[in-house]
């Protein structure tokens, strides 16, 4: 029987973790996803992990020969929730689930997402990395080691820019008009609508709505389920709604604002753009491009964060890794 020598890197997110098997020959053996491995959301983060892990496993011994043995030499999973406050739990987790899947220890390394995510798309271990998805964040990394952060504080404290904030935002600005404090706004009929899909009832139309009507829809709803709401903003916005505008100009201003703290425009760092706001297309990205462009910043899209995982197993290994090839050959499938 051979055996088979193999590197794999782990996306593990709050619901969703991503698993890449490498070749030494750079082959991209499988990917597959699975439940989301964040320790501080997943109620079982190490049978997360370990399935997902399980099933890349699997997937690649079929593409080679089912009857292989694949010696994993080196694996590298990213784990949001993995900082300082959630290091020991996700080292506990990656532990339990790397003793499931039989894979040796000392051949497993934990790093954060906001590390897998930078060196997805880096052309160097030295760089920035500005993130705006459900929340938001700014890190400074030097040898792929996170050396400098500012905000990911949670929507109740910071992530400034993110999709949450940029949501609450909307809905705040569409409670002061219907309660008369504040400027009519698009985002009213759209903040209406918006929750009363959210809540699953009719919508009759916002003629005469009460304040109290929105607050009733929004009220048990997640703050993660905010972020929903960034997505009318945007539109508001593109449509050239006054109050909407002005929002997007301070998600982005807040952004550069975070970068700049941990990374001065004279710092010469690349920077890393990722998150859903920072890498689809909308009026956040647009002006924040605009913004970092005009400093005189290197500008790079994060492209699937597992490419980086893969990337940092493939150097522990001592392999050499082609980062654009590898940046298009690890789609989920």
């Amino acid at each position: 029987m051979s055996s088979v020598p193999v590197v794999v890197g782990a996306d593990a997110g709050g619901t969703t973790t991503t698993v890449a098997v490498m070749g030494a020959d750079a082959t991209v053996l499988a990917v597959t996803t699975g439940p989301g491995a964040n320790p501080r959301s997943s109620a079982d983060p190490a049978g997360a992990l370990a399935t997902t892990v399980g099933a890349a496993l699997t997937a690649a011994r079929r593409r080679l020969d089912a009857a292989a043995t694949l010696d994993v030499v080196a694996l590298t999973a990213g784990i949001a929730g993995s900082g300082a406050a959630g290091r020991t739990r996700a080292l506990e987790a990656l532990t339990e689930a790397t003793a499931r899947c039989s894979i040796p220890d000392g051949r497993a390394s934990l790093v954060t997402d906001l590390v897998v995510a930078y060196a997805a798309a880096a052309p160097t271990p030295d760089g920035a990395l500005l993130l705006a998805g459900t929340g938001a964040v700014a890190a400074r990394l030097r040898g792929f080691e996170v050396v400098a952060r500012c905000d990911g504080l949670g929507w109740l404290l910071g992530d400034i820019g993110s999709g949450v904030w940029l949501g609450l935002a909307g809905l705040r600005a569409a409670a002061t008009a219907l309660d008369g404090r504040g400027p009519a706004t698009a985002l009213t009929d759209a903040a209406l609508a918006w929750a009363r899909d959210q809540a699953g009832t009719v919508a009759h139309g916002a003629a005469g709505a009460d304040p109290q009507e929105l607050v009733r829809l929004v009220d048990g709803l997640p703050p993660a389920g905010l972020g929903g709401f960034a997505r009318a903003v945007a539109a508001a916005a593109e449509q050239g709604d006054a109050i909407a505008t002005g929002i997007v100009d301070d998600a982005a201003s807040g952004l550069v604002t975070t970068l700049g703290t941990v990374s001065p425009a004279s710092s010469g760092d690349v920077v890393v753009l990722a998150g859903s706001v920072l890498t689809r297309p909308g009026p956040v990205r647009a002006s924040v491009v605009a913004r970092l462009e005009a400093q005189g910043r290197r500008l790079r899209d994060a492209g699937t964060p597992v490419a980086g995982a893969v990337r940092l197993a493939a150097e522990r290994a001592g392999w050499a890794v082609d980062l654009e090839v590898l940046r298009t050959s690890v789609t989920p499938v």
